[in-house]
């Protein structure tokens, strides 16, 4: 177990000691998960962190749903701060396995451990650094389209689709319908996205 939970976010640098530790005090396991199984749901309250380590899941809200493929780290920008509610809701693709830490347990101990803490701290300013990336100012309707996607796109995604309609998504970018939907047509001829119709699905 030692060598698969060590390449896990968080977990990078750990000694076995301290991974025997974890799992004397609140059993850290790997535990499998079915097809099809709900495990997070968009506006629920966050009470733990949830690994993904091997497996596809889908996560979605009301406009844009991705394909993603394990080892993830669930949202863990969640977890505390102002807002404790889930951002996505996460379904498993095919079977999963999992490691799940309770807050409790990721307070009283996992952050006890002066490398999980550096890893964390690692973790959410890299997070804060590409929603600042994301902010800078973008001048054609291709770079306007290309950094929405990216903000959205998880680093692991294997397939993101917005189910959005062309004028919403105009309003969005706050670039012209005629200007949009040129764009989009040509990079559907280069073959990076294909339009159906209110669907634009980006692969890779």
């Amino acid at each position: 177990m030692y060598g698969r939970v060590v390449g896990l976010p968080l977990f990078t640098g750990i000694s076995s000691t301290d991974l025997l530790e974890f799992q004397d005090r609140f059993m850290l396991s790997i535990e499998p998960i079915n097809a099809g199984t709900r495990l997070l749901t968009q506006g629920g309250r966050s009470e733990g962190l949830l690994w993904i380590v091997s497996g596809t899941v889908r996560r979605c809200n009301e406009w844009m749903e991705e394909t993603v493929e394990g080892p993830i780290l669930v949202e863990p920008e969640r977890l505390f701060g102002l807002n404790n509610t889930v951002g996505m809701t996460w379904d498993a693709v095919t079977t999963l396995e999992v490691i799940y830490i309770s807050k409790e347990h990721v307070m009283k101990h996992l952050l006890r451990n002066s490398i999980v803490r550096i890893n964390y701290l690692t973790l959410l300013s890299s997070l804060l650094q590409r929603k600042d990336e994301s902010e800078s100012v973008p001048r054609s309707p291709e770079e306007k389209f290309r950094m929405l996607v990216r903000s959205m796109r998880h680093q692991n995604s294997k397939e993101l689709t917005l189910h959005i309609k062309m004028t919403e998504l105009a309003e969005r970018l706050d670039v012209s319908r005629l200007n949009l939907s040129k764009m989009l047509n040509r990079l559907a001829e280069n073959g990076e996205i294909e339009l159906k119709r209110e669907q634009i699905t980006i692969h890779g």
